[in-house]
C-alpha cells in the first residue's frame, strides 16, 4: 500500500522517468566509452562524431518533458499519449545514436535489433501523434474509436515490415512514416474545425499542430519522402531528428500560454527540481567517467557547476514561465487603500480598474456586461471575472502577463484578497463619512438652536445691555465649536478653567459675587459633545441667574466620585416655585442638556436662591464623537446665519 501511495506523487513518477532516461543514456555512452580491446583503455567522449551528441539530447529531452507531462497527469489520455511519443522518440533516436558510435564492431543481430528498434519508435510516434489529435484538445465525434483503429492498422503494419512479410516498396518504415504524418495532418485539420468555436481549444491546436508540423514535418520532408521514392536525402537522419526537439519545445513553451494539457504553475517547480537533480546526476557520472578524479571530487565539482550555471537558468525560466504580479503582495495594501479613500467615485472605479489590470499586467480590462458575485476564472483560464464593489461596476480582464499566461488558482486567491481588502477599506471609508455627516449635522443643529436663536434674540431685543451680553454668549458659543469642533478629546482642566473666567467676566459685569469649588482630581478627556454639554447647562444656569434670580452671589462646584461627576450651581436670589412652568428661564434647555449626558438633575428652591444639582456618568461625557473640523463648522456657521437673517 506505501508504495502505491507513493507511486502517486508527481515527483517520484517524473523521477521514474528520468530514470528510464538517464539509464539509455548510460548504456550509450557506455557503448562510447569502453574498451575496444580486451586490455584496452576506457575513451574518451571527445572521440566520438558530433552527429551522436544531437539525437541523445532530442530523445533524452523528450523523454523528460514527455514524462513531466504525464506524472501530473497520469490518468488523462492524452497526457499518456504525450508521454508515450516521448519514449518512442527516445527509442529511435538512442538506437540510430548506438549505431553511430564510432570504433564499436556491432553483429549483425545486434545491428537487427537497433534497426527494429529505430523503425519501431518511429512508428510508434506516428501513431501515438494521430490518436493524440484525435482525442486532445476539443472533443471529436468517434475519436477515441478511430484512434484505435488507426493505431492499430498502422501497429500490424509497422510489425509485418519489420519482420519482411511485406513486399519491399510496402516495407519501408519511411512510407509508413509518412503516410502516418499525413494523418497527423487530417487530424489536426479535424480538430481545427471542431474547436472554432472554443478560442482556448482552437489555440492549442492551431499553437500545437505547428509545433508538430514543423517538427515531424520538417524530417519527413528532408528525410522520408526523399529515402521512399528513392532520391537521396537532403539532411543525414542524424541530424534531421533535432527537428524532433522542436515539438517538445513547443509544448513547453504553449504549457503556459495556452495551457496545454490543463499544468499549473506548481508544475514548473516540480520539473525544475527534478531537472536539477538529473543534471547533478548525469554531471556527477560524466565527471568519473571522463575525469581522473574520485568520486567526492566529481561530486563536489558537480555541485559547484550546477550552483553557478543550473540555478541562475533555472530563476530566469521561472520568470519568464511563472510571472508574478507588477506590484509586491507587501506594496498592495497600501495601493488599495489609497483607491478606498478617493473621494470621487468615478475616480475610485479608474484607479481600481488600473490596480487590478496591473497587478496582473493584463492586456485588457473592462466593464463586466455578465457581473458575478465573486471572483471567477472562465474561458479556460483567460479571464478573470471580478463582481462589483461599492460604487466600482464589475470588472473582466482578459489574457494575463502581457498573454503570456493564463489565471490559475494562485491569481484566484489574490483577486479575493484584494477584494476582501478593498471591502473593508470602503467600510471604514463609510463609517468615517457616516461620522462626518453625524457630527455635521450636530454642529448644524446647535448653531441652529443655540447661535441662530440666540442672534434672532438679540437682534430683536430693545433691551441694549441684553442685546450686548447674548451676543457675546453668541460669540462664545461659535468660537468653541470652531475651537473644538476637530478635537475628538478636550482636556476637562482646561474646559472648567474657561468656563470659569468667563462665568467670573459675566456674574461681575453685573455686580455679583462668585464662588467656584472643583474637585475632581485625575480629570478625563471631554468629547466634544460632552463639553458642549456642560458648557450650556452651566451657562444657561448663570443666564438665568443672572437674569431671574436678583441674586449677589452665585456658588458653582464640581466634583468626581469614582465614574461620576456632580454638578452644584447654587444663588442666594428669590428662588423658583418648583411648580413653574419655567418660561423664559431656561430649564427646559438644562433638563434636555442633562438627557444627552444621561444625568439626573434636581431643583431646589426650598431656601433661599435656586439650587440645581446634575450627577451624570463620566463615560457620556468621556464618549468620542467623530467630528467634521474646523473647516465643517465655518461651513455651516455661514449657511445657518445666511438662512436665518433672511
Amino acid at each position: 500500500m506505501k508504495t502505491r501511495l507513493a507511486l502517486t506523487a508527481p515527483a517520484v513518477r517524473l523521477s521514474l522517468v528520468i530514470v528510464i532516461g538517464l539509464t539509455a543514456l548510460a548504456a550509450v555512452l557506455w557503448l562510447a566509452i569502453r574498451p575496444t580491446e580486451p586490455d584496452g583503455g576506457i575513451r574518451p567522449l571527445f572521440e566520438q562524431p558530433i552527429r551522436l551528441w544531437p539525437q541523445l539530447v532530442v530523445g533524452l529531452g523528450a523523454t523528460i518533458l514527455s514524462g513531466w507531462v504525464w506524472a501530473l497527469r497520469p490518468r488523462d489520455l492524452a497526457t499518456r499519449l504525450f508521454a508515450l511519443s516521448g519514449l518512442a522518440t527516445l527509442t529511435f533516436t538512442f538506437a540510430a545514436g548506438a549505431m553511430d558510435v564510432q570504433g564499436i564492431l556491432l553483429g549483425d543481430n545486434t545491428k537487427f535489433v537497433l534497426m527494429v528498434l529505430n523503425g519501431l519508435g518511429a512508428s510508434v510516434f506516428g501513431i501515438t501523434f494521430i490518436a493524440l489529435f484525435l482525442v486532445y484538445p476539443g472533443h471529436l465525434k468517434a475519436g477515441r474509436p478511430a484512434a484505435l483503429v488507426i493505431s492499430l492498422f498502422f501497429a500490424l503494419w509497422t510489425a509485418l515490415a519489420l519482420m519482411g512479410h511485406l513486399p519491399p516498396a510496402l516495407a519501408s518504415v519511411h512510407m509508413i512514416t509518412t503516410l502516418e504524418m499525413l494523418g497527423i495532418l487530417i487530424a489536426v485539420g479535424l480538430q481545427f474545425i471542431a474547436t472554432r468555436r472554443d478560442p482556448t481549444a482552437h489555440a492549442i491546436t492551431i499553437w500545437f499542430g505547428l509545433a508538430v508540423f514543423f517538427g515531424a514535418g520538417s524530417f519527413i520532408v528532408l528525410n522520408a519522402i526523399p529515402s521512399t521514392f528513392g532520391y537521396p536525402v537532403l539532411m543525414r537522419a542524424e541530424y534531421s531528428f533535432c527537428f524532433f526537439g522542436l515539438i517538445y519545445l513547443g509544448v513547453a513553451a504553449g504549457l503556459r500560454r495556452f495551457r496545454l494539457f490543463e499544468l499549473g504553475e506548481w508544475a514548473f517547480r516540480i520539473l525544475f527540481y527534478a531537472a536539477g537533480t538529473a543534471v547533478l546526476i548525469a554531471l556527477d557520472a560524466l565527471l568519473i567517467l571522463t575525469l581522473p578524479i574520485g568520486q567526492g571530487s566529481a561530486f563536489g565539482l558537480s555541485l559547484l557547476l550546477v550552483a553557478f550555471a543550473y540555478l541562475p537558468m533555472r530563476d530566469a525560466l521561472a520568470r519568464r514561465f511563472m510571472p508574478r504580479s507588477r506590484l509586491r503582495e507587501d506594496a498592495l495594501f497600501g495601493a488599495v487603500v489609497e483607491v478606498a479613500l478617493e473621494p470621487a467615485r468615478p475616480r475610485r472605479a479608474e484607479r481600481w480598474a488600473k490596480l487590478v489590470s496591473e497587478t496582473f499586467n493584463t492586456l485588457e480590462t473592462r466593464t463586466d456586461p455578465a457581473p458575478v458575485e465573486t471572483p471567477e476564472i472562465r474561458e479556460e483560464g483567460l479571464a478573470l471575472h471580478l463582481p462589483a464593489l461599492a460604487g466600482i461596476p464589475p470588472l473582466v480582464l482578459r489574457f494575463p502577463w502581457a498573454g503570456r499566461g493564463l489565471f490559475g488558482p494562485s491569481q484566484l486567491d489574490i483577486a479575493r484578497r484584494l477584494i476582501d481588502l478593498m471591502t473593508h477599506a470602503e467600510a471604514s471609508r463609510d463609517a468615517y463619512d457616516r461620522g462626518v455627516a453625524e457630527e455635521r449635522g450636530r454642529i448644524a443643529r446647535d448653531m441652529h438652536d443655540n447661535i441662530g436663536a440666540q442672534l434672532l434674540g438679540a437682534l430683536h431685543s430693545a433691551d441694549h445691555d441684553r442685546k450686548d451680553l447674548m451676543i457675546r454668549e453668541t460669540l462664545t458659543d461659535l468660537r468653541d465649536i470652531i475651537n473644538n469642533a476637530s478635537t475628538p478629546g478636550l482636556d476637562l482642566d482646561e474646559t472648567l478653567a474657561d468656563l470659569r473666567l468667563e462665568t467670573a467676566d459675566r456674574l461681575e459685569a453685573v455686580g455679583m459675587a462668585l464662588d467656584w469649588s472643583m474637585d475632581i482630581g485625575n480629570a478625563p478627556s471631554l468629547s466634544t459633545g460632552g463639553a458642549h454639554a456642560l458648557r450650556s447647562i452651566i451657562r444657561e444656569a448663570v443666564s438665568n441667574t443672572i437674569k431671574h434670580s436678583g441674586a449677589s452671589r452665585m456658588d458653582i462646584a464640581i466634583r468626581r466620585e469614582g465614574d461620576t461627576a456632580t454638578l452644584i450651581l447654587a444663588d442666594n436670589g428669590r428662588g423658583l416655585h418648583p411648580t413653574g412652568d419655567g418660561k423664559g428661564h431656561g430649564l427646559a434647555n438644562i433638563q434636555s442638556r442633562s438627557q444627552g449626558l444621561k444625568g439626573q438633575l434636581s431643583l431646589t428652591t426650598d431656601g433661599p436662591g435656586t439650587r440645581i444639582e446634575l450627577r451624570f456618568p463620566l463615560a457620556n461625557a468621556t464618549a468620542a464623537i467623530t467630528t467634521a473640523g474646523t473647516d465643517t463648522a465655518m461651513t455651516a456657521a455661514g449657511w445657518l446665519l445666511q438662512g436665518d437673517s433672511a
